[in-house]
């Protein structure tokens, strides 16, 4: 059986992916400001003609993982309120899928880490990012206050506020893991959103 010929927008979507999982792979190794574009053509199997074809410079480049990275992170979030029937069983999950994930991706929180700073000084890179993380804020909360109706809850906090405590916390947490982990208090992520979730759980 003959393979079928990707069409010219399948191959650019292609070239596309490989390209960020290279530049991924790259910035990972040298950090944001030392990896370059002919470096990350050069470890994708491009040309840096290829790169810009794609994107015009390295930061829409590392924004464009951003998007990714983030857009994974809230599907699964929400993936997981959608799922699950109580609050009990929400903060078990979530504790476990924070711990993973600090596991996994302390390489990438360096990076974050990094070009946020970058990012302070720049303000059209700092819109954007802004708008994102609004848009994950408004994805999670719609998610909760689904989550809250079904259940009959009573919150004290609104959906929008519970979203912003959960991301915060997420961060927060990861920052100080990296730094030192040895010091952070055991289960503090899922003690944390023990105390203000099941407060108002008016099943327990």
């Amino acid at each position: 059986m003959s393979r079928q010929r990707l069409t010219q927008e399948q191959r650019k979507h292609e070239t596309r992916k490989l390209l960020l999982e290279s530049a991924f792979e790259t910035f990972a190794k040298l950090g944001f400001h030392g990896a370059s574009v002919d470096k990350i053509a050069e470890h994708a199997g491009f040309s840096k003609g290829a790169v810009y074809a794609h994107f015009h410079t390295k930061e829409e480049l590392f924004l464009a993982i951003v998007e990714r990275q983030m857009h994974l992170y809230v599907q699964d979030i929400c993936i997981m309120i959608e799922k699950e029937q109580s609050l009990a069983s929400f903060i078990e999950k979530m504790d476990q899928y924070s711990h993973s994930l600090r596991q996994k991706t302390k390489t990438w929180n360096m990076l974050t880490m990094e070009f946020l700073l970058y990012a302070m000084r720049e303000e059209s890179v700092r819109d954007k990012w802004a708008r994102w993380i609004a848009d994950a804020v408004e994805q999670i909360s719609k998610s909760i206050e689904n989550f809250i109706q079904n259940a009959d809850y009573q919150a004290t906090l609104s959906a929008k506020e519970i979203a912003w405590t959960i991301l915060s916390l997420e961060n927060g947490i990861s920052i100080f893991y990296n730094i030192s982990q040895q010091h952070i208090p055991m289960n503090l992520y899922k003690k944390a959103l023990q105390n203000m979730l099941l407060s108002f759980d008016t099943n327990m």
